[in-house]
């Protein structure tokens, strides 16, 4: 990968302007992203989710959802929404198969076509690194593929229109006297469906019926950096095959989600976490693509840089941000399917997603028949950030190593041909002779007494409403000194994507809420007295000393020379769900997670 050194007049730029391309949370709950922490199927629960257009614009969206240990995808869905559009859909658990089922109503387009997802869509479990009890519970993200082009109407395409051409050859001048199809009318909802869903697979079969002319829909490209690239004008959908018929897109998504016990009515909503400016142009790939589904990711946007807002709200925080040694899909491991490109670009959402510490209340009162469980949810965990492994060439010693010296500041990575599917990928490790190398990867990160060293190490601690302090005890699951004393917090290790914490009582019987599957959840056992109040985790780590972190950089020694602050903690998003019944009513409840982040 190219090295770029970051120029005093970028900093200022980025700490002063307004108008930089920078990634961000957005605080206003709309953007390029949302991310959905959490859904289930357990315990007779079923989840619900809204994706809303916001914008005047015509919309490609990707819609994925996670297995909770690995972030392995389950399912990839392409929705096409028209201007202020809403999408629906509900999670549920298949009693034939034990795993969720998908179902909507909604009329929206999408890939798969909508008549397969009204009819109750099963997911399946194709990998060996996750059970099925893995699979009923996970997180789901949610990214703006691009605008589509409309024409005079509002997206950014200089007045061209996304067609399919009768002649075969788009140009982005509608012509429907000569028989061109509009792909924006087919979409339009009207009289609350679109008139013809069909445009979008017709749209992308007109893309894949030449090699020599344009058409329709074309996928995205992956630049040399593992980085999304379009080489021709952003704002002309037909300059170029890459994204054909797409432009850049403008952000605008809302989402949110409800968990909802069907066996009292409680529900619980959960806000979406929301980012923006995390590309400048389109990423359009189909979901049943095996070589490049799991595009576009978290680690796929063009933009190297990030930034916070300070304390006060009146100034910023920002760094150009390295790119990985590799593509982080090409290091994770999905066996029995072969890893693919995810990006090497994971780091500007990372740190902005990142916290020192979060805090949430709990409430277990016995009389109430109080519940709380936390969801802490890491989705850049399979981009390699904070995920308990160490990158290297060699996982297997057994066998030769990749080519390259890792962390060395020399780009390892290159275009190879991906074995078994026939494609070449940017950005991957590979032997000397120049062939793909599948010995790259993680491993476990210990240190000299050969001890593992967890990414995701936690402190806990909680306190009463008196500011009291309480000691948990843990059971089930990985900790050290497990019996601790006041006043130091415990430690627990949090090893999974989606990680659930079961408060419980010091004595009488405190149930589950969500019903995770035992062996996935964590414990944290209150002691007596303490029934409700405030909890607080830890995560006490910076970018710059982290070992996993320097590994995975490209630069030598970590963030490197282009990072002029500090970056702590993990990124973690989440909620608190809490419960409570009254008479015969159970009433339920969100928290969001208070974050403290490092601003300085």
């Amino acid at each position: 990968m190219q090295k770029r050194s970051q120029l005093v007049l970028s900093l200022l730029l980025l700490t002063t302007s307004y108008t930089i391309e920078a990634v961000h949370r957005n605080h206003d709950r709309v953007g390029q992203i949302a991310l959905l922490p959490y859904y289930t199927v357990n315990n007779n629960f079923i989840t619900n989710f809204t994706v809303t257009n916001t914008t005047a614009m015509y919309k490609a969206v990707r819609v994925r959802l996670l297995d909770s240990k690995i972030s392995a995808d389950l399912l990839n869905i392409n929705l096409y929404l028209s201007p202020y559009d809403v999408w629906n859909a509900t999670l549920r658990k298949s009693p034939e198969t034990g795993l969720p089922n998908l179902i909507t109503e909604d009329e929206s387009c999408t890939i798969p076509v909508n008549s397969q997802l009204q009819a109750g869509f099963n997911i399946t479990n194709p990998y060996s690194k996750v059970t099925n009890d893995d699979l009923t519970e996970g997180y789901i993200e949610i990214i703006d593929m691009g605008d589509i082009a409309d024409g005079p109407g509002a997206a950014d395409d200089s007045g061209n229109y996304a067609e399919i051409d009768a002649s075969g050859s788009a140009d982005g001048n509608l012509n429907t006297t000569a028989g061109d199809q509009s792909i924006t009318e087919g979409i339009m909802h009207q009289d609350g469906s679109p008139p013809d869903c069909s445009v979008v697979v017709d749209a992308w079969k007109a893309g894949a019926s030449s090699s020599s002319t344009i058409n329709g829909f074309e996928p995205g490209v992956m630049g040399a950096e593992g980085i999304a690239e379009d080489n021709g004008d952003s704002s002309s959908p037909y300059d170029n095959s890459q994204n054909a018929g797409l432009v850049a897109p403008s952000g605008g998504l809302k989402a949110y989600g409800i968990l909802i016990d069907v066996g009292n009515g409680a529900a619980y909503v959960q806000e979406a976490e929301h980012i923006d400016r995390y590309t400048t142009v389109p990423q359009h790939y189909l979901p049943s693509d095996p070589a490049f589904y799991r595009l576009p990711s978290l680690a796929s946007g063009d933009i190297r840089e990030a930034y916070i807002t300070d304390g006060l709200g009146s100034g910023r925080k920002g760094d150009t941000m390295p790119l990985t040694e590799y593509d982080t899909g090409a290091l994770q491991d999905i066996s029995p399917l072969p890893s693919v490109p995810m990006g090497s670009n994971p780091f500007p959402i990372a740190t902005v997603l990142s916290t020192e510490k979060v805090s949430i209340p709990f409430f277990v009162e016995e009389n109430l028949n109080g519940k709380t469980e936390i969801a802490l949810t890491f989705p850049m965990y399979k981009h390699g950030i904070y995920n308990s492994g160490i990158i290297t060439n060699q996982v297997d010693p057994e066998h030769t190593p990749c080519a390259g010296t890792l962390n060395d500041g020399i780009d390892d990575g290159q275009a190879v041909g991906l074995t078994g599917l026939g494609v070449a990928v940017q950005d991957f490790p590979h032997y000397s002779n120049g062939s793909y190398c599948e010995n790259a990867g993680y491993i476990d990160n210990v240190n000299q007494y050969n001890t593992t060293l967890f990414d995701v190490q936690t402190e806990v601690a909680y306190y009463n409403y008196e500011g009291g302090y309480g000691v948990f005890w843990f059971h089930d699951g990985p900790c050290i000194n497990c019996t601790i004393y006041y006043p130091s917090p415990f430690d627990l290790f949090l090893e999974r994507s989606v990680n659930i914490n079961q408060v419980k009582r010091f004595s009488g019987s405190t149930g589950t809420l969500f019903g995770t599957p035992s062996a996935n959840a964590y414990e944290l056992s209150s002691t007596e007295g303490f029934q409700s109040g405030s909890i607080t985790f830890e995560f006490p780590y910076e970018y710059e000393y982290k070992e996993s972190v320097i590994a995975l950089t490209e630069p030598a020694g970590g963030l490197g020379a282009t990072v002029s602050h500090s970056w702590r903690g993990v990124p973690v998003i989440g909620f608190a769900a809490i419960s409570s019944e009254v008479e015969s009513n159970t009433l339920g409840e969100t928290i969001d997670l208070v974050r403290h982040v490092h601003r300085d």
